[in-house]
């Protein structure tokens, strides 16, 4: 990893890998990919078949998949989580290789702290602009690093990332609580509690930061930290856009993989 990599994402809390990924690894994901939705669709068949509730299953299969169906179609896959658990190939090959991108860019070990792969079907899958570590603040970990991996293309039509050139930058001048991080002090910025919007930044703040989207084409690959904002908007085109997340936190915090997928 290039100084110029490490200092980027110290100053904008991301980076880019263009092509982080080989061809080789690819197909992995594909092939992974294939045997991971079809599985998914075969719980959510199961399920309505059985009657069973999601929540009554996953206490009684806390090894399996876990999948999550679109509102509007309890047969259409939106997410599946707790990939490292149910697939040995991105255990023993991806999950390692993502730890090493985090350990060039932070110089310390991290561990696997959850993952999710995101349909995003047409029609759906926006996320209004939010900080991840506003999900995480009631576990011990204050720090994590995503990694996204697109299966498709990334774009404006299909609802690729937003990021902010430099969110710091834009919002100097304002007091917001600070978190001391590996990456220094980090703001905590004012998110709405409850409703709809629970958890998203409030508007007043989102509207002095200058975003940016972010496109990406399959084996590109996304890294960032929970305390830079970001968003996506919905799919408008006619197909999918396939993306993995795996976010990772310090090794010497612990091991929180289980208590977040149980």
């Amino acid at each position: 990893m290039s100084a110029f990599n490490k200092e980027r994402f110290m100053r904008q809390g991301y980076i880019v890998l263009e092509q982080g990924l080989t061809a080789q690894d690819m197909q992995m994901l594909e092939t992974a990919s294939a045997d991971l939705y079809g599985h998914s669709g075969q719980l959510l068949q199961q399920l309505q078949q059985s009657g069973a509730s999601l929540n009554d299953f996953y206490q009684q299969n806390l090894d399996e998949l876990i999948v999550v169906p679109e509102i509007d179609d309890p047969l259409k896959v939106c997410r599946y989580e707790y990939i490292k658990g149910y697939n040995p190939v991105i255990r023993e090959q991806l999950v390692p290789k993502l730890q090493g991108f985090i350990k060039a860019l932070t110089g310390d070990d991290f561990v696997l702290f959850k993952d999710k792969c995101n349909a995003k079907n047409p029609g759906g899958g926006a996320f209004e602009p939010h900080q991840d570590v506003i999900a995480y603040n009631h576990l011990k970990p204050n720090f994590h690093v995503t990694v996204a991996i697109f299966l498709d293309e990334a774009t404006l039509e299909n609802g690729c990332l937003f990021f902010p050139e430099n969110y710091r930058r834009d919002l100097e001048g304002h007091d917001y609580a600070l978190q001391n991080t590996p990456n220094g002090e980090l703001p905590i910025l004012p998110s709405y509690d409850g409703g709809s919007s629970h958890g998203a930044i409030q508007q007043e703040v989102v509207e002095r930061i200058q975003w940016q989207p972010v496109e990406a084409k399959p084996g590109d690959v996304v890294i960032f930290d929970s305390y830079v904002p970001h968003y996506s908007e919905k799919n408008a085109s006619d197909k999918s856009r396939r993306a993995m997340f795996y976010t990772f936190n310090a090794q010497h915090f612990g091991d929180f993989m289980m208590s977040i997928t149980t």
